[in-house]
């Protein structure tokens, strides 16, 4: 099996589209199409269903094509991390964001670091926690922030910044709009705009209402906070979001209240993946966080 037969199969199956892959690639069609044959004959068994001109992974493909895409990440980063011990300040470091900590964190972070390595580059890739632990173990992502911080295990370390208080915001004209701060268990009979179910919010806002004794009745839900706050600013219902999302970011037909519940505030922080150890470039990027948060809070 050759290293150029898995860049071949993993484009082909991207694609599902020899011609296409053999354009992305640069590389004549009958040279893909020769590969995939070669790597096929060589497993004993078919990766690829042929649909006409199309491409189509079979169950066995599919399976192959996980641990082909894990096997070609790990390749990648070790050359990487021959060139990277040349000069550490040059490599590039793949950072995974959860889509509510984003705009507030990324910015001021990355600018302090670039002052310090101005070579090094990134890929940014924003999902919920629960795609950005996958990504990561799975080799596609180099460290992700998260929020709240998951507790250490076999595959992950966590490091944890600081923590954040999250944050009731109503329609302007509510009720409690005037109010310096409210409780939980007075929200019973509001009707909730919230994060989809595999946010950790959800979960946190959720088991939260439960432990007062109540299910909060949720008529919408988005993975956008602005979509979120939209809605509420419309005066379709209530929301709850982390502080750090409405810093400077309220709309005017919205009002933010704090919340009294101790039990409604999350973590900040990053994961570091044990399967593998840290890049140069990727360990500078680490340290470089650990004192920034240090020193910032």
């Amino acid at each position: 099996m050759e290293l150029r037969q898995l860049k071949y199969f993993i484009e082909v199956a991207r694609t599902e589209h020899m011609t296409q892959a053999s354009d992305e690639l640069h590389v004549a069609q009958s040279a893909v199409s020769r590969q995939i044959t070669k790597l096929e004959e060589e497993l004993g068994i078919k990766l690829f269903d042929r649909i006409g001109r199309n491409m189509q992974l079979t169950a066995v493909g599919e399976d192959f094509l996980k641990q082909a895409k894990i096997a070609l990440n790990e390749l990648q980063k070790a050359q990487a991390i021959v060139e990277e011990y040349a000069d550490p300040t040059i490599g590039e470091i793949r950072v995974g964001l959860p889509n509510s900590i984003a705009t507030k964190v990324l910015p001021a972070v990355i600018s302090a670091f670039r002052e310090k390595y101005p070579q090094i580059t990134y890929q940014f890739m924003e999902g919920s926690n629960r795609d950005l632990k996958q990504m990561l173990i799975a080799g596609d992502l180099d460290v992700t922030f998260l929020s709240p911080v998951p507790e250490e295990n076999e595959e992950i370390m966590p490091h944890r910044f600081f923590d954040e208080k999250l944050k009731l915001i109503v329609p302007s004209g509510h009720r409690l709009a005037k109010k310096h701060s409210v409780a939980l268990k007075d929200l019973a009979e509001e009707k909730f705009i919230l994060y989809p179910q595999d946010f950790d919010l959800y979960h946190l806002v959720d088991e939260s209402a439960r432990s007062k004794g109540f299910s909060p009745e949720i008529i919408f839900q988005s993975r956008d906070f602005h979509t979120i706050q939209g809605l509420v600013g419309a005066g379709l219902g209530i929301s709850i979001l982390p502080e750090m999302i409405l810093d400077g970011a309220i709309f005017k037909e919205t009002r933010s209240i704090a919340l009294m519940d101790q039990e409604l505030r999350r973590s900040v922080g990053i994961i570091t993946t044990k399967k593998r150890n840290m890049s140069p470039s990727e360990t500078l990027f680490r340290d470089f966080l650990l004192l920034y948060f240090e020193e910032n809070n």
